[in-house]
């Protein structure tokens, strides 16, 4: 009986993992486009989604101490399909997370290298022209 309840909640846990996959790909698609928006909501969602995998895994693990025959439940091919399946989407997770951390990084510099354009701009147009005042900055 608890047999079915780990294998139904390990399913569970798959399902999660594969929407945290289509998360991670939503947030890419947020970054490209530069859609704080976007990269926030799906932030959220990653949290939400994180909650769900630990309680499942509490859950397994609880449920663990009351499995009739272990050995019989990980030779079985219902299980053994569920966890080679966790394993290839925890490793296109891995991926994917890899892949952002890049795209954000890159994005982060851009906009600075940006900012740092705008700024000296603004400095150089500042200095180059006689005014009483500043255009941005106080003088005093």
């Amino acid at each position: 009986m608890n047999d079915r309840v780990v294998i139904e909640i390990t399913r569970k846990e798959r399902e999660a993992l594969k929407e945290l996959l289509k998360v991670f790909q939503r947030e890419r698609d947020s970054i490209i486009s530069f859609s704080l928006e976007g990269i926030i909501r799906e932030n959220n969602r990653k949290e939400e989604i994180m909650k769900k995998l630990e309680y499942f895994k509490g859950e397994k693990d609880r449920l663990f101490e009351y499995v009739d025959n272990e050995d019989e439940l990980f030779q079985s091919d219902v299980w053994k399909s569920l966890t080679m399946e966790i394993e290839r989407t925890m490793g296109e997770i891995k991926i994917a997370l890899q892949k952002n951390m890049k795209l954000l990084s890159f994005s982060i510099d851009y906009v600075k290298s940006s900012m740092d354009h705008i700024l000296g701009f603004i400095i150089s147009f500042n200095y180059g022209k006689k005014t009483e005042k500043g255009l941005f900055f106080s003088q005093g």
